[in-house]
């Protein structure tokens, strides 16, 4: 008794459902692509920084940090440092971008109540390096105290 063989032409349909599956494939690709871009930094490579500051409020980890409005890395973890009792966050920036050594780090608040690490660059030649610690911003008075924020 002989086995049936399958019969393996290729009709229009075939044809047909194979471009159609092929599409699929590459928009599913291309999305997964555009969701890694906006989630992301869009940028690889990275290193860590500490950011010590007299409030952290509002900052949790996963938060933006931003330069300029743009993202340049998230909150990686937030502890008290028991000696002066400020907070330290430990923020991931690319590493295509070095921050002069004077540069300033505060909360400040989208307007949906977003808050995030907002960092105001200093002018030293000097720049941080990875592991490396941003300036102590002024402490708050208002709901932001970030850099340059007026103070109420």
């Amino acid at each position: 008794m002989a086995l049936p063989v399958p019969n393996a032409s290729l009709r229009p349909g075939n044809v047909f459902e194979t471009l159609v599956s092929g599409l699929v494939i590459v928009v599913a690709i291309l999305f997964i692509g555009f969701i890694m871009m906006r989630t992301g930094t869009g940028h690889l490579g990275s290193y860590d920084l500490h950011v010590r500051l007299a409030d952290a409020g509002g900052v949790k980890v996963g938060s933006d940090v931003r330069l300029g409005g743009t993202k340049i890395g998230s909150v990686l973890g937030l502890r008290l440092d028991p000696a002066d009792y400020s907070a330290v966050l430990d923020v991931r920036v690319r590493d295509d971008l070095a921050l002069p050594a004077d540069s300033a780090a505060g909360i400040s608040g989208s307007v949906l109540g977003e808050q995030f690490v907002a960092i105001s660059p200093g002018h030293a030649d000097r720049k941080l390096s990875p592991g490396g610690e941003l300036g102590r911003a002024p402490r708050a008075r208002g709901k932001s105290n970030q850099p340059g924020a007026p103070q109420r």
